[in-house]
């Protein structure tokens, strides 16, 4: 009896360790590791991204190296970041998702930012080939020195080089002219 005591004793004070969030049916890991050697990143926050307030579309979560609520530092330090979304869709082609992410990405930029980024959002584009189906997950990490790497259904697309592109496509989400105001203080961990 003594030692069933201590062992549920000890259960109960362990951590756990594969500790997870739900929103939408989707199970977000509360924290992961970006690549076999990168550091493990924290769940900042996530949200559910309705189109036309009614469709289920995605299912998104930033994860970071030090979580903050301040979109200013999330956008402009220097460290790994990690912008998951999880398909929500039956089915939908990826050029259909990446046009409505350029759109998101426009609106956020200047003229001249543009610009200068359109061969990186060009390139960004041409990542998204195919079709998405519903549970398929999107990994957008940023690599400090590296570059922008874009995951798609596990599949690494490539890597856009230098931050700019990042800290640009990160706005998307947490920038002036989110994807919507709730999606954006759910990310930044506000709700």
């Amino acid at each position: 009896m003594q030692a069933a005591f201590s062992i549920l004793l000890t259960l109960m004070l362990v951590p756990t360790l594969a500790q997870s969030r739900t929103i939408g049916d989707v199970e977000l890991q509360e924290e992961v590791q970006v690549g076999s050697n990168g550091p493990v990143l924290s769940l900042n926050g996530a949200s559910l991204r309705r189109t036309y307030m009614i469709v289920k579309t995605y299912v998104g979560g930033l994860y970071l190296e030090h979580p903050t609520h301040n979109e200013e530092q999330i956008i402009t330090s220097d460290e790994y970041k990690r912008m998951m979304f999880h398909v929500l869709l039956n089915r939908v082609t990826a050029r259909k998702v990446a046009r409505a992410l350029k759109e998101a990405l426009v609106v956020n930029l200047s003229r001249d930012q543009h610009t200068t980024l359109e061969p990186d959002i060009d390139k960004f584009l041409d990542m998204f080939d195919g079709k998405l189906h519903r549970s398929d997950e999107v990994n957008i990490d940023y690599i400090p020195g590296t570059g922008t790497q874009v995951t798609i259904a596990g599949e690494v697309k490539g890597v856009i080089p230098g931050k700019a592109f990042s800290d640009a496509l990160l706005s998307v989400w947490v920038g002036r002219e989110p994807v919507s105001d709730s999606f954006k203080s759910d990310i930044l961990g506000i709700n």
